[in-house]
């Protein structure tokens, strides 16, 4: 009889062992998921700070024109890369100041013009992506933030160290590992 009481006991003592460690698994499983409440959405690093000036040396107006068209081939190419409707801005800022400083006015507002509308499109498609990601973290739609955070990460390629960019870099592996096991 005592052995009997004896197994039993163990039985019990293995069963509730096994449901700590399912208590504890699914506890640290649930802190591991990335999640909207884990960032403040708020912080986020600006994409066009800095203005690009005209290099020094050699004939302004051949830079700014030479600028210029280094700018619309980006342009051109940020629907397949999104790095290159930043990169880009940085072109037509240079273009700009060049213009400006050769005193060529009709190039510079054409390019001012040029610059007011690709910043508000990349300022756009990154709020949209800041939002997107969001959503898709709150409805654990793995395969949909992931899509945002490597978009978000092209777009924040020129800034460097910032703390939402680190974020971006910390939970990208979580979510892929997430997104991969998704139906």
């Amino acid at each position: 009889m005592s052995k009997l009481l004896g197994n039993q006991s163990k039985g019990i003592i293995a069963l509730l062992a096994v449901l700590a460690l399912v208590v504890v698994a699914s506890w640290l499983g649930a802190r591991a998921t990335p999640s909207a409440r884990n960032y403040s959405f708020d912080e986020y690093p600006e994409l066009f700070v800095e203005t690009i000036a005209c290099p020094p040396r050699g004939d302004a107006f051949e830079k700014g024109r030479r600028s210029e068209e280094l700018a619309r081939l980006r342009a051109d190419r940020y629907a397949y890369d999104p790095r290159d409707g930043v990169r880009a801005v940085h072109r037509y800022q240079e273009a700009e100041s060049c213009y400006r400083a050769a005193r060529d006015n009709v190039g510079a507002q054409r390019v001012h013009r040029a610059i007011a509308a690709l910043t508000t499109r990349v300022k756009t498609d990154y709020a949209a992506a800041r939002l997107n990601l969001l959503n898709a973290l709150e409805q654990e739609s793995w395969s949909a933030a992931l899509s945002e955070i490597r978009r978000l990460l092209l777009l924040t390629d020129h800034i460097g160290r910032h703390e939402y960019v680190e974020w971006l870099r910390k939970i990208i592996g979580k979510v892929a590992a997430k997104a991969s096991s998704e139906p």
